[in-house]
């Protein structure tokens, strides 16, 4: 008796659970739990006993919010190749898709959801911010390691330790492998958000969503101006030039009632900034690639100096031919990286040839 008690209770915890305050809600079990079967269950029962379209769609906001709380543990104790991680996006999918067919339903009937849409929205964009904070902590802490590897892979090269500086290359190549998979997931996740997001915005009414619409779009900008300082990224001149066009054209029609147009010219503005960011992302590993490179002819430098220590001279004149060579092909990856990024910094300022555009 003691034991279907405590089942029972377990199961309905998560109404406890999430009557807290803040972005997230705690995680409680998460996919990676062999008693995760619980959540779900108590989950179902929780939909059953809400008959109110509303109450329900209130539920899958909150059971929303714990799936990003689930994500946000496992990311931080197991990493993105955790098994888990999937699972929880997935559901978080399932949930958010499940809230904006409710929403669907109510205004097919002829009600107006325009008010349940926003609180929606409302109530889980703290939670949506909190997720992106989370895979940036995340990105940032692989970047952190990956620098310090680099560190001591050029120490291990300057002393000559061939041993120890494939295993730091090796345990780079590793971490940067997580990075680019972390950023597919956080691409998934965004992408299923911003989807449902339609939907809510839809529920809104024309105006309201013209003017959410807009308003994402100026703090998307905001967003990637704050992590491009963060970086220490130079943001080149212009490269917002088309977005404020397009931000201004939806703001004057806004103004001037035209909601239809004002809602496309944002979505416009938005795209806009999406390639932008592609576009920094990569002036900023080309940068990255630059002082690699720098580190490289550092490193050859020293090499040349200590195999001269310890030869004669024929054997000299080789090195410096071999010394000579590598140089070389060194300044030919740094003149094409410097292409690179003339090219990538021409894209962000709308400038580039017509050759580019049609690459």
């Amino acid at each position: 008796m003691k034991i279907k008690t405590a089942i029972i209770s377990l199961l309905f915890v998560p109404f406890l659970v999430f009557a807290q305050n803040g972005a997230l809600p705690n995680a409680g079990l998460t996919p990676e739990s062999p008693f995760y079967f619980l959540d779900k269950l108590g989950e179902a029962l929780q939909r059953f006993f809400t008959f109110n379209p509303e109450g329900r769609a209130r539920l899958e906001i909150t059971f929303a919010k714990e799936r990003i709380a689930e994500i946000k543990v496992i990311l931080e104790d197991k990493g993105v190749n955790a098994k888990g991680l999937v699972a929880a996006e997935e559901r978080l999918g399932d949930n958010l898709l499940r809230a904006t067919a409710i929403l669907a339903d109510q205004k097919q009937e002829g009600k107006d959801t325009s008010n349940l849409a926003k609180e929606l929205s409302d109530d889980f964009d703290p939670a949506h911010e909190a997720l992106k904070d989370t895979f940036k902590s995340e990105a940032d802490a692989l970047d952190a390691k990956i620098d310090e590897l680099k560190v001591k892979l050029k120490e291990a090269r300057l002393a000559g330790d061939i041993a120890q500086a494939e295993t730091l290359t090796k345990e780079i190549a590793d971490l940067k492998a997580q990075k680019e998979l972390l950023e597919q997931h956080e691409d998934k996740d965004n992408g299923d958000i911003e989807e449902e997001n339609e939907h809510l915005d839809e529920a809104l009414g024309l105006q309201k969503e013209a003017a959410e619409k807009i308003k994402d779009a100026e703090e998307e900008k905001a967003d990637i101006i704050k992590e491009a300082t963060e970086k220490n990224l130079t943001i080149p001149d212009g490269t917002f030039k088309e977005f404020n066009i397009l931000l201004s054209q939806a703001k004057a029609v806004f103004d001037a009632g035209n909601y239809e147009d004002a809602k496309r010219l944002a979505k416009e503005a938005k795209k806009n900034l999406k390639e932008t960011e592609k576009q920094l992302e990569n002036l900023k590993d080309a940068k990255d690639e630059e002082e690699d490179l720098n580190d490289e002819k550092e490193i050859q430098q020293h090499e040349l100096e200590n195999k001269l220590k310890d030869t004669d001279k024929k054997e000299a004149e080789q090195i410096r031919e071999e010394m000579k060579q590598k140089s070389e092909e060194l300044k030919k990856k740094h003149e094409e990286l410097e292409n690179e990024q003339k090219q990538i910094e021409n894209r962000l300022e709308g400038t580039n040839s017509e050759q580019e555009n049609n690459d």
